[in-house]
């Protein structure tokens, strides 16, 4: 009663009055559990021989020699930006001292829409490091901008890193099946600064994907004969690894506001998925901002495992907005047929209500595409966009058989958000999807019709 009795006392407050009152926060460093902070070394657990290998990929740079490009692959949230990162700020500090000028610069593919954005930020990070003035985004061509870049690092820097996050997400405009995707320009532009820009300095490449293969796939020819770099394997972490991880972060929060089994329990649901580190970052940081909202002293597993959903449905719903057109597409193919199938699906005997066969989700994106015509790639590119969403956690793509030798399908199984979701989301980010379901009646027959038939 006494919890309700000060929850309505703080009610009758005045919005001053509640904003003027003493705060209480679980967190007394919450900057350690924040998604883009670069941590100490001694926080980085169970990278040891990715961590070496990153080392002595760089170590070059501090001894006048241009260190190899890498690729560094592996699912998400395993550690591949971080060390990153935390390499390339220690390379620079000693580099400092032997008076070895090098500086680095992040961007993520999956936040920017064409090779002139990447090109640009690269370019304005690097000014900013340097105290340079800013060149406008706006009313200069890529290739001047490409110009800037290579001047800048050329007359300030004897070597520019440079961590291209998530890369095989920048595709640019992929209308045309016969151009490469932006990134294959990047890589190309970059690995070449040296010749191109006619520099004396160079640059580094840190490249990092969960999806290897769209990645080297996706270059075309002269890229794929320029761009030749190591690669390091990043694995998922296990629960005990994700434990280590949490309980070296745990310094974020004040003494004794983690209850006894948060960081286990935490460790636990992000080893479920695909342990992801990211994740159980992201649901601790969550978690402590649910009890502070609430007002409370103390973070519990309750608060874990209400924290879960809403951070499942941000990483799903932030690959969706930023992956490309065709790729939504394809998933809104799938996801119409979870939404507006319910009723067959319900009654299927070898399909689940959170599910879509991928043979009736591919004639949905063929009616899609006729219907907005727009261009319709083939099915084996729908396959496999479909296959690195899952990748990406944003469906599972499993094998399930008919049973009474009938043979197998592919289905598409919505499990972090819910179709409806899904589609909403989609919705909301381009009109051409909704003008789909402007016709609901339509749609919902074409889907019915399908599954009967399946």
């Amino acid at each position: 009663m006494a919890e309700d009795s000060d929850h309505q006392d703080s009610s009758q407050l005045s919005i001053t009055e509640q904003l003027s009152s003493e705060y209480h926060t679980v967190f007394k460093d919450k900057d350690l559990i924040e998604p883009d902070t670069i941590v100490d070394e001694d926080r980085i657990v169970g990278r040891d021989e990715q961590l070496n290998k990153v080392i002595n990929i760089v170590k070059p740079a501090l001894h006048g020699d241009q260190p190899e490009d890498m690729l560094l692959r592996g699912p998400s949230g395993t550690g591949k930006t971080l060390i990153a990162g935390t390499v390339a700020t220690k390379a620079i500090k000693i580099g400092q001292k032997r008076d070895v000028k090098m500086e680095f610069v992040e961007v993520n593919g999956k936040h920017k829409k064409s090779e002139h954005e990447a090109i640009h930020q690269i370019t304005h990070e690097f000014e900013q490091l340097l105290g340079l003035e800013l060149t406008s985004k706006t009313g200069v061509s890529t290739s001047s901008r490409y110009d800037r870049l290579f001047e800048i690092v050329d007359e300030h820097l004897d070597i520019g890193i440079v961590i291209l996050d998530e890369l095989d997400l920048l595709v640019g405009d992929s209308r045309n099946k016969n151009e490469a995707p932006a990134f294959s320009d990047i890589l190309y532009k970059l690995s070449r600064a040296k010749r191109i820009g006619k520099m004396d300095s160079s640059f580094t490449l840190i490249v990092t994907t969960n999806s290897p293969n769209s990645l080297m796939n996706g270059l075309n020819s002269r890229t794929a004969s320029t761009f030749n770099p190591t690669e390091v394997a990043f694995a998922d972490y296990n629960a005990t690894e994700l434990r280590e991880i949490l309980k070296h972060r745990q310094d974020a929060f004040y003494e004794d506001t983690l209850v006894d089994d948060v960081i286990p329990y935490t460790a636990a649901v992000a080893a479920q998925g695909e342990g992801d580190a990211r994740f159980a970052i992201d649901l601790l940081r969550e978690a402590g901002n649910i009890a502070n909202r609430r007002e409370e002293r103390t973070v519990t597993t309750n608060h874990v495992e209400e924290a879960k959903n809403q951070v499942e449905k941000n990483y799903v719903v932030d690959v969706i907005e930023n992956v490309s057109f065709q790729k939504q597409v394809s998933l809104f193919a799938a996801a119409v047929v979870n939404k507006y199938g319910q009723e067959q699906l319900s009654r299927s005997e070898f399909l689940s209500d959170r599910s879509a066969p991928a043979p009736v989700a591919h004639t949905l994106y063929k009616w899609f595409t006729d219907y907005q015509n727009i261009e319709r790639r083939s099915k084996h590119s729908y396959l496999r966009w479909m296959r690195e969403l899952g990748t990406y956690e944003v469906i599972e793509v499993n094998r399930k058989g008919r049973g009474n030798e009938r043979g197998v399908f592919g289905e598409y199984i919505f499990h972090n958000l819910p179709a409806d979701v899904m589609v909403e989301t989609l919705v909301d980010k381009d009109d051409r999807f909704r003008e789909a379901l402007d016709d609901e009646e339509l749609i919902r027959s074409v889907v019915r019709n399908n599954l009967k038939d399946f």
